[in-house]
């Protein structure tokens, strides 16, 4: 009898978990990781290599991100190396959809492009153009330039979704 209730108590539950999960109207549950801490974080593991950087906002927004103004966005950390000579970029955001995502994807790609086609302006840094990163998970886009410290950055930001 007592095996009975708790298989009954047990289905129960997992019919209201199920219906839990389905009424989210199909967007997933899954809350972003707070890109602050992200860029926090990471920028205080170089200690004293983290190059000085500033925020991209105003009139350098439109100028280095044409575009991306047009979305609304959940969160936003756009921050650069505050001297041309030091490629180093973070561009993180949340958007509202993955539609808006996509659309954000191309904007953080044509950037790279048109540093690697004339905006970067010394060898080092059109190689840390080069392999800079574009990355989508779900709503998030990120654009990564961190030079030597590329893969570091990179792997920091996939495991927040791990």
């Amino acid at each position: 009898m007592m095996k009975k209730i708790i298989s009954a108590l047990l289905a129960l539950t997992m019919v209201f978990a199920l219906v839990a999960c389905g009424s989210n109207g199909g967007q997933s549950q899954t809350e972003a990781p707070d890109l602050q801490a992200y860029y926090d974080d990471f920028m205080a593991s170089l200690g004293d290599n983290a190059p000085m950087m500033m925020a991209i906002e105003g009139d350098m927004l439109e100028s280095a991100y044409p575009g991306l103004s047009d979305y609304t966005l959940k969160q936003s950390v756009l921050q650069m190396a505050g001297i041309s000579a030091v490629a180093f970029e973070m561009a993180l955001v949340e958007t509202e959809s993955e539609e808006d995502a996509q659309a954000v994807e191309e904007i953080f790609q044509a950037r790279v492009d048109s540093q690697i086609q004339g905006g970067a302006m010394y060898p080092a840094t059109i190689e840390a153009w080069e392999n800079a990163s574009v990355l989508v998970e779900g709503c998030v886009v990120a654009l990564i330039v961190a030079g030597e410290d590329q893969t570091a950055a990179v792997d920091a930001f996939t495991a927040l979704f791990a």
